[in-house]
């Protein structure tokens, strides 16, 4: 039997049904917390985020918290990259062998990329116009934001921390940064396809044998289809964590002016006379 309650919501909960006042619903939260991750909204300005889905598609959509959109771009782009030799045909065409770059190429796999290229510029700059109205209402709306999230194996809670430390840790190895913010997986992903790019393009052991002064050896052995992948990689992990852990000290202030207003009185309000 369907029961019809106007103005209520109703959820079962442990054989109870459980009314909810339609004015107490969040039609628009601001962030969503977990014991592992941390996703909100805040303005962002859609030609920045245009601009990383042109340095490496799925970056755009990471960076506006579409984290499972980004990692599917992202790994569908690096896929292309590889099988079309982007990569390895612009080594060459930047050290003047451009017959070489032309015959690296597979013209097949590169009208794919274009694809992928264009999607990814056009759908994360629609996608931060939208989110940028969302957060505007959500600012409006001004719904109660829950600052900490407890899990079995986890805890994470909104707190001021360093923007220069994140980029610090990314520096070192990109993904710690955001491990640094709580954004875990965006964290792994990074730290993941990091170790890849690491591994597969010798970057390590070039390293080892520059320091060493063999540059011909270090030369030799790079692997310049993966190393190319890195630089923009790296730029963004650094860029991306510094600006998370910004946005995220201001979600911090913002809960605690809406905890101070709601717990305090108003420092303007009137008090009773009381009569002698």
């Amino acid at each position: 039997m369907a029961i019809i309650v106007i103005g209520l919501t109703s959820r079962v909960k442990r054989g109870f049904i459980v009314h909810t006042s339609s004015s107490q619903i969040v039609r628009r939260p601001k962030v969503k917390l977990t014991s592992y991750n941390v996703n909100y909204f805040h303005l962002r300005n859609p030609w920045i985020v245009a601009w990383w889905s042109l340095a490496y598609p799925g970056f755009g959509h990471l960076t506006l918290g579409s984290v499972a959109k980004g990692i599917f771009v992202f790994s569908g782009e690096m896929l292309v990259n590889y099988m079309a030799h982007i990569n390895s045909a612009i080594v060459y065409s930047f050290t003047g062998n451009f017959q070489q770059a032309k015959d690296i190429l597979d013209t097949q796999w590169l009208l794919v990329y274009i694809g992928i290229l264009v999607f990814a510029i056009w759908d994360s700059y629609r996608i931060t116009i939208e989110t940028n109205k969302l957060s505007v209402l959500a600012d409006r709306e001004y719904a109660s934001i829950i600052p900490t999230a407890l899990g079995k194996a986890s805890i994470n809670a909104l707190d001021k921390r360093n923007p220069w430390i994140s980029a610090a840790w990314s520096i070192i190895l990109p993904g710690l940064g955001q491990l640094y913010n709580s954004e875990t997986i965006k964290a792994v992903f990074l730290l993941v396809l990091g170790g890849f790019i690491l591994v597969f393009s010798h970057a390590l052991q070039a390293i080892g044998y520059t320091a060493l002064g063999n540059f011909q050896q270090a030369k030799a052995i790079v692997n310049w289809q993966w190393l190319l992948n890195f630089p923009s990689f790296f730029v963004f992990a650094i860029w991306d964590a510094y600006q998370s852990t910004v946005n995220l000290n201001k979600l911090f202030d913002i809960e605690q002016a809406q905890f101070f207003k709601n717990k305090y009185q108003n420092p303007g309000f009137k008090k009773p006379v009381l009569g002698g």
